[in-house]
């Protein structure tokens, strides 16, 4: 008969003798190390396949309504371009738009974002040393989801993408790879204020993923790429999932009891006089709708003309320096003729104040005028309807 300790050393598992192997320094080996065996056939590791749909986990879902119903300060200073003359005080423009990081991974062209950060006021990089950078790396050492796929934005009224969440989407768009990884969650805070949920999905166009490659927004690259308020985004499919233990907490509420409505039929339930044929059938957001178009169209007007004026100032500039080559040139001569030693020759190009200003800003603006102006138009059907029925 054995004894306790044999039998126990017998179950145990042999002892590996471990022999020194070259390393391989190859891509399949890498790929084993940072996903397990089963997603190998589905994780797109070198990003051959474009996003086709998003799965947005309801939590992060959950996070961006709480973040867009916070209180936030004004926008800062260093978020403004700084080219040109800031923007006129208009409702519009001194609210706040939440904007955030959105983690996940894509799976067999679909991006699963399973997690999300805010970003505080004035934060718009992905850069070394900012806040993004800081809180990826406590992330990664928690090993939790780090990976950035994306933005979320919260907008009001139909509201379009910020020249702040594009540049930040782009700069996800190089950090995942290119090849239309990034994706933008748009919330419309407004609308579900009002019961009517809004959540969409979008990605950066053909030629706005060039146009970010390439970091530049100027109207010769809008022109070649054919980028306007419409290409600017694609839409993408959404369908937002819920994890099981959401499941079983929505399963446990309950509605509230019903409130008995007074009617003829029953006399113990006083019947107060109706004024509802007085009330005005037009949406009450209506007026929010025509005020937010308005300061749209004085914020696009604006931008409009700091474009005009750098434009002139660039043609301005190169006239200038034009002119200063060709005395350049007929001083020269002159000396050439007199046996004297040259001035040095100036170069054709003008480094300083030739760079074409950056028209993002203008495309955004133009997209919510259109937003904004389709909102109040769909308002104003209901508020048509409701006069005839």
């Amino acid at each position: 008969m054995t004894s306790m300790a044999a039998a126990l050393a017998a179950s145990l598992p042999a002892a590996i003798t471990r022999t020194a192997t070259p390393q391989q320094s190859t891509s399949s080996t890498q790929q084993s190390k940072q996903f397990p065996q089963r997603l190998e056939g589905v994780v797109d590791v070198e990003a051959a396949r474009e996003v086709e749909s998003v799965s947005l986990n309801s939590l992060v879902f959950l996070k961006i309504m709480k973040h867009s119903t916070d209180i936030l300060p004004p926008p800062p200073a260093n978020t403004l371009q700084q080219d040109r003359n800031a923007p006129p005080p208009t409702a519009l423009s001194s609210h706040t738009d939440c904007l955030g990081v959105l983690l996940g991974l894509d799976l067999d062209g679909v991006m699963e974002v399973e997690d999300s950060f805010a970003l505080p006021g004035g934060e718009t990089s992905l850069g070394a040393n900012s806040y993004s950078d800081r809180l990826l790396t406590h992330l990664r050492e928690v090993q939790t989801p780090d990976s950035p796929v994306g933005v979320y934005l919260s907008t009001h009224n139909g509201g379009f993408a910020t020249r702040v969440s594009i540049e930040l989407l782009s700069a996800v768009e190089k950090v995942s790879g290119g090849r239309g990884k990034a994706v933008l969650i748009v919330h419309d805070a407004s609308k579900a204020n009002g019961g009517d949920l809004s959540v969409k999905a979008y990605r950066l166009g053909e030629g706005a993923r060039e146009a970010a490659k390439l970091g530049k927004w100027d109207e010769k690259t809008l022109t070649e790429n054919g980028i306007t308020s419409s290409t600017l985004l694609s839409s993408l499919p959404l369908n937002v999932t819920s994890p099981a233990l959401i499941s079983a907490f929505l399963s446990t509420l309950t509605a509230s009891a019903e409130q008995v409505q007074p009617s003829l039929s029953s006399p113990s339930v006083p019947l107060p006089p109706t004024f509802s044929p007085l009330v005005n059938p037009t949406s009450t957001s209506l007026t929010s709708y025509l005020q937010n178009t308005l300061d749209s169209l004085t914020l696009h007007s604006h931008e409009a003309n700091n474009i005009a004026f750098l434009t002139r100032q660039i043609a301005r500039e190169k006239v200038k320096h034009e002119q200063t080559i060709k005395d350049r040139e007929e001083e020269n001569a002159r000396r050439r003729k007199q046996g004297l030693s040259e001035f040095p020759t100036i170069s054709a190009e003008l480094k300083n104040g030739t760079k074409e200003p950056s028209r993002l800003e203008m495309i955004c603006l133009g997209g919510t005028v259109e937003g904004l102006a389709k909102g109040m138009g769909a308002e104003a059907g209901k508020g048509l309807v409701r006069n005839y029925l």
